[in-house]
């Protein structure tokens, strides 16, 4: 929970997301590799993909150039489009949508994180999904910038996860 649970704000680059996910805040998945062996491949995977949309924040945190995250954008949207909702595991995938969709600036791409998310809402009725693909809309509609130059991520107030 601590992994999802972070504010979003520059100063987490400094205290936890500038390297990779500290290993404790993924024991929720690596606790399953033993009791669920046979799940090992997909539990790697999906920690695989937690790493990746966090590598995504970061990288905009520290203003990186729009090609490099495009290029990751790309890359998790790629790897992540024969997984879903109804895959084991696929109910995790609400933080990483959100987090790579904020990125997203194509209608193609945007469209995907969005069929994602309803596709995780109607498998696991989580509300916060909902209101996932509400905030990821707000983000589309301002590109990701309110008036006073702030990022959209300083205005929200809730838990995606």
């Amino acid at each position: 929970m601590s992994l999802y649970a972070r504010p979003f704000n520059p100063s987490n680059v400094a205290t936890g997301l500038l390297q990779v996910i500290p290993q404790e805040n993924l024991d929720f998945l690596y606790s399953c590799l033993d009791i669920h062996p046979k799940y090992n491949e997909i539990i790697l995977k999906l920690a695989d993909i937690i790493q990746k949309a966090s590598h995504i924040y970061h990288v905009r945190v520290v203003d990186a150039p729009e090609d490099t995250i495009a290029r990751l954008v790309h890359d998790f949207l790629a790897e992540t489009s024969s997984f879903n909702a109804a895959s084991p595991g696929g109910h995790i995938l609400i933080w990483p949508f959100f987090i790579v969709g904020t990125e997203c600036s194509s209608p193609t791409d945007r469209d995907f994180v969005v069929s994602q998310l309803r596709m995780l809402w109607g498998y696991t009725g989580f509300g916060n999904t909902l209101y996932a693909i509400k905030i990821l809309k707000k983000i589309w509609q301002e590109n990701g910038k309110t008036k006073s130059g702030t990022h959209v991520f300083d205005k929200v107030k809730g838990f995606i996860m």
